[in-house]
């Protein structure tokens, strides 16, 4: 049995990198962000305990050189970890991103019987429900549109059969007229 057209489906994305450039750039400044607010705690952190650790414990120095070893291979691990997240995080954001992209252009072709259809979780959410009214508005309002187009077309033809047949010029202008008012809003899928 068909979908009818517009109905929500559900769907998995299974591209990870959906909007390259946009997700790049938001791993970019998160990944920096992170790591810039982490060095600056860090290493805040970590010169205020070897300070007193050389001044309180001067024998613990000697190990310090061992925790720098671990305490790198850790940095590393956590950004990593960092990297995944972010990854994930700017996934959540493309994939709906995308969607509006694709829905945009679907409505901007004519195509007023679109909808936005995002997956239960997504981000941007509250977008799809103002971005779908807006269509079904427009939708509305072109319907309005095209009925009194098509009730103007339909006036106009009757009164070009009402014209004298001495009148043909006025009367081919009217039909002119009739099929450009028939053909207004034909543009749109409603």
């Amino acid at each position: 049995m068909a979908e009818p057209q517009g109905a929500a489906r559900p769907f998995q994305r299974k591209t990870v990198l959906i909007k390259r450039s946009l997700q790049l750039r938001y791993i970019g400044m998160v990944f920096l962000s992170v790591l810039a607010a982490s060095m600056i705690v860090g290493i805040d952190v970590y010169y205020s305990l070897a300070r007193v650790m050389a001044v309180e414990c001067p024998v613990a120095v000697a190990g310090l050189s061992r925790f720098n070893g671990v305490l790198a291979v850790k940095v590393a691990l956590y950004l990593a970890l960092m990297l995944v997240v972010s990854l994930y995080v700017s996934h959540r954001f493309a994939g709906p991103i995308y969607r509006f992209e694709k829905s945009a252009q679907a409505v901007s072709g004519g195509d007023l019987t679109h909808r936005v259809s995002l997956r239960t979780g997504d981000e941007l959410l509250e977008l799809q429900e103002e971005f779908n009214g807006m269509i079904a508005a427009l939708q509305a309002l072109v319907r309005k549109d095209r009925n009194l187009a098509e009730r103007l077309a339909e006036r106009v033809g009757e009164i070009a059969q009402k014209l004298p047949e001495e009148a043909q010029a006025a009367r081919t202008d009217l039909k002119d007229l009739r099929l450009e008012l028939e053909h207004l809003t034909r543009s749109f899928k409603v």
